[in-house]
């Protein structure tokens, strides 16, 4: 199993380059059982579910849902949905993005929150 997984994140970090919308340097923190990670300063890439469905060659993710992918390392990426109102519809771009007030929220696979930070304010 963990071969596969390694396969698909191999797979959507070659292809990713093709669908991905919008790429930011953003600050992110997850939820732990004792609080709040650190926060971790990383690239992030933005896109809709029907564009992650066409990278993965799969049906796993909303189409009509913005989400966040976070590679981490070689074989190692979180995929965030998006739960804050980005606004972005059918295409991601800067502008659906960047146009927040508070950080991005949202749940990856494994259900863990996170927050994204998009802004120059990050709380």
């Amino acid at each position: 199993m963990k071969k596969k997984i390694q396969f698909v994140i191999l797979f959507l970090l070659i292809t990713l380059n093709t669908f991905a919308k919008y790429t930011q340097t953003c600050t992110v923190k997850y939820m732990t059982q004792d609080g709040w990670s650190k926060k971790y300063v990383v690239d992030v890439n933005f896109l809709t579910g029907s564009e992650l469905n066409d990278a993965t060659n799969s049906y796993k993710y909303s189409s009509y849902s913005t989400y966040a992918v976070i590679f981490w390392g070689e074989g190692q990426a979180s995929v965030i949905k998006l739960t804050s109102y980005t606004g972005c519809g059918y295409e991601v771009d800067k502008s659906c993005i960047t146009n927040t007030y508070t950080d991005l929220k949202g749940k990856d696979q494994e259900d863990t929150e996170w927050k994204i930070c998009v802004s120059d304010y990050c709380y």
